[in-house]
């Protein structure tokens, strides 16, 4: 295969439509082509800052040895899978995602205050749902799904005058029906005559 520079990607936000980063419902329809539309079950979460989105894969092996000592085989112990990023947006999406769907509510504006929302924090557990994180390159287009994820890390949030308020998140993976907990799809944005 030769060398072919409309293959190196940068990973900006596909948000033309929505934000880049959605988090889905029950029964939410997991997209499998990145120009595919999110359907009402979605809720997208805005901007997300600067640091973009990160995703880590861990593998844990576990050597097989022989009589000697010597390491003939390695298998996998264990795997993890996780993406990171920080809403920069202090909206009601981002905050369920940061503080657990069930943990936040809304009062609708009065005549008197604004739209109030209240997010809490305790010993509680995140949800499991589906997430779909979208980002482009000019027309090549590349769609991260996550069939079953749970917010496992909340990150520091700082309050300070210069800076944007950020929500950070690290969402930990659990596998499909099929063993698997990430699928990355890739569009080029060629398209045949």
């Amino acid at each position: 295969m030769a060398i072919d520079a409309k293959n190196v990607l940068v990973g900006g936000p596909d948000q033309a439509t929505t934000g880049a980063i959605l988090s889905g419902g029950p029964e939410a329809v997991l997209p499998t082509a990145p120009g595919e539309a999110a359907g009402d079950d979605w809720e997208d979460s805005g901007y997300i800052s600067e640091d973009g989105l990160t995703l880590t894969p861990e593998r844990s092996m576990t050597g097989i040895k022989d009589w000697s000592g010597a390491t003939i085989k390695e298998i996998l112990e264990e795997f993890n899978g996780t993406l990171a990023w920080a809403h920069l947006e202090t909206n009601e999406a981002a905050l369920k995602n940061y503080f657990g769907d069930d943990n936040v509510k809304v009062t609708p504006a009065t005549e008197s205050t604004g739209r109030i929302i209240k997010a809490s924090m305790g010993a509680t557990d995140m949800p499991r749902k589906p997430w779909q994180f979208r980002v482009k390159d000019g027309k090549a287009k590349v769609l991260i799904v996550v069939p079953d994820g749970q917010v496992s890390e909340q990150g520091e949030v700082a309050f300070t005058k210069t800076n944007a308020i950020t929500w950070p998140i690290t969402l930990k993976t659990f596998p499909d029906a099929d063993g698997y907990n990430v699928h990355i799809y890739t569009d080029d944005g060629v398209f045949s005559a």
